[in-house]
């Protein structure tokens, strides 16, 4: 089982996606479209689910 934490997607152009996860940032991939201002969870890399902010809430709650 894998465990992955929410990240906010910070900037999302043509050519990268920028996530944040407290005060750690990362260039990532996605086949699904986002924008600026999503919570998506993420696998070596690679968006693999869109989530809500309610669900990110939640689950960082548990997490942290």
């Amino acid at each position: 089982m894998c465990l992955t934490i929410p990240k906010k997607v910070i900037s999302a152009g043509k050519e990268a996606i920028v996530v944040k996860a407290g005060e750690k940032k990362e260039i990532v991939a996605s086949l699904l479209p986002v924008k600026k201002g999503d919570w998506v969870l993420t696998q070596s890399q690679v968006i693999i689910k869109k989530i809500t902010a309610k669900q990110a809430k939640e689950i960082n709650n548990l997490i942290i």
